[in-house]
């Protein structure tokens, strides 16, 4: 792994920028139109987790602040929903275009709080925030129920109707793209929202709502910060709250759902992943490696529910693929995540650094099992003020082991090699979670049979993507409830559906 980059002129300019933004946006939230102090006095740092300094603040809200933002977006709603959806796709178009042209400052705000690269992650992230908030834009008129021809003079239809006030709760690890998940379909179909940011990202996210504000209605788009038990629990248990949409761990989701149940309120659920990556011996390895690579999600080090953390590789060329993977992690460039040159960042937090640290301390302690490459913080005195770590790959591990059922959530993946196919697709199976898949083949009737027994709710055959705009996304098991990104899920889970039947034979009708 190569040392931080010499020249920072750029990155030094690009952080100077970030932190006045981050000044200026400390201590505030979004309520009812307005950048405005939140009524806790009470707030916590935010960290740039690559240097360990600290760049701004953020209130940690309690069930005050959640009736404050809640009570704007309920008084929001029905002018909201009663608009036309031609004129929400028109502010919806706004609200992308002024992203748009505010998308590097904030894709380098979100940088300089998530230790995320700005070259191979929070810029494209940005950009693919404005390609959702386009794509349900789009939408917005085509929330349509259905009509049902009955035999006996009656006329039967069903209308959508939006749910209300809708509670968003996001992580830390892709803030600007998941804003932008939860706020598009949601306010396309006529809710109002109010979002709980990740305490480790909050400043960002709210530099987006700020500018939301510059084209929506007071109250539609609503913002607090804080942690899970003094924030999220209140917005999730409040009486107004008529829909919940999460994405983070299992056990958070979980813990939510049980929040939500008392009011039987629909969660969408958006979890964790343990993903298989399966290497068929006929595959095109060139390809394969730079899915395995991608797959891993390194340049988000490995801080990604899809990341392809179990690869598993035919024998016939388990050291080929190896070999070729081992020597594609060297070429990734570690450094500062506003520097141009920089590939990989760092981790977000001390805490997810130790969770990774242990694990891989719990690799190296079983029998039988190497590290490939990486197992250790880097080197370079100035990269060790951060949270970074070095891509791992450990191989021996036995498939009943933390090391291989955990979501470490870092960069770090077993490999094991395989030689039956119906072995490994069990293997890859045998997990709590469901998220993604991945088989890397040139035989159509391979693909096709892993497809049909894969436990997983977003499969892909030679390709790795991460989700987008249009492409239904979401997992079974422990890795949540419900869908996001596509036209469907939007109806399904942001609107209700209201059956009318007319009786036309009545007299004088």
């Amino acid at each position: 792994m190569m040392d931080a980059p010499a020249c920072v002129t750029d990155a030094a300019e690009r952080a100077r920028n970030a932190k006045v933004l981050a000044e200026r946006l400390s201590d505030h939230v979004v309520v009812a139109g307005k950048l405005v102090r939140a009524i806790s006095r009470a707030s916590f740092p935010v960290e740039n987790p690559a240097s360990g300094e600290i760049i701004g603040s953020a209130p940690r809200c309690g069930a005050e602040d959640v009736a404050h933002a809640v009570a704007a977006a309920s008084s929001a709603f029905p002018s909201w929903a009663a608009m036309p959806g031609r004129q929400r796709s028109a502010k919806l178009l706004e609200v992308a275009s002024r992203l748009e042209a505010e998308a590097e400052s904030i894709a380098c705000l979100s940088s300089l709080e998530t230790g995320n690269a700005i070259a191979t992650q929070t810029r494209g992230e940005a950009r693919t925030m404005v390609d959702i908030f386009r794509f349900f834009a789009g939408m917005a008129n085509e929330a349509k129920g259905k009509t049902v021809p009955l035999t006996d003079r009656r006329f039967l239809f069903t209308k959508r109707v939006p749910l209300g006030v809708v509670g968003a709760i996001i992580p830390w690890n892709a803030p600007l793209m998941q804003t932008a998940s939860k706020l598009g379909p949601a306010l396309a179909t006529g809710n109002t929202v109010v979002l709980k940011t990740a305490e480790q990202a909050p400043l960002a996210v709210m530099r987006i709502f700020e500018i939301l504000q510059e084209a929506l209605p007071p109250g539609v788009a609503n913002l607090i910060s804080g942690f899970g038990e003094e924030a999220g629990r209140p917005l999730t248990e409040h009486p107004a709250v008529r829909k919940v949409t999460f994405t983070g761990s299992s056990a958070v989701g979980a813990q939510i759902m049980h929040y939500a149940a008392d009011k039987i309120v629909p969660v969408t659920a958006e979890l964790g992943g343990k993903n298989p990556n399966i290497i068929m011996p006929d595959a095109d390895l060139d390809l394969a490696v730079a899915g395995i690579v991608q797959g891993m999600r390194l340049f988000r080090q490995g801080q990604s529910c899809t990341a392809g953390a179990r690869i598993f590789i035919h024998t016939a060329v388990y050291r080929e693929v190896l070999g070729q993977v081992v020597s594609e992690f060297g070429k990734g460039r570690m450094g500062n995540p506003l520097d141009e040159a920089t590939q990989i960042g760092s981790l977000i937090s001390a805490e997810q650094l130790a969770r990774v640290e242990r694990y891989v301390a719990m690799a190296r302690g079983t029998p039988g099992a190497r590290i490939v490459i990486g197992g250790e913080r880097p080197n370079d005195a100035v990269l060790r003020q951060g949270h970074f770590y070095l891509p791992t790959l450990i191989e021996g591990v036995p498939a009943s082991s933390p090391v291989c059922r955990d979501e470490i959530f870092g960069p770090v993946a077993t490999v094991t090699p395989w030689a039956d196919f119906d072995s490994v697709i069990k293997e890859a199976n045998d997990s709590r979670y469901g998220l993604a898949a991945v088989l890397w083949t040139r035989d159509l009737a391979r693909a096709m049979d892993f497809i049909d027994r894969i436990e997983a709710g977003f499969v892909q055959v030679n390709q790795f993507s991460v989700a987008e705009a249009g492409i239904e996304y979401g997992g079974v098991k422990l890795s949540g409830i419900g869908r996001e990104l596509s036209p469907e899920s939007m109806v399904e889970h942001f609107t209700w559906p209201k059956t009318v039947i007319i009786n036309y034979a009545t007299p004088g009708l």
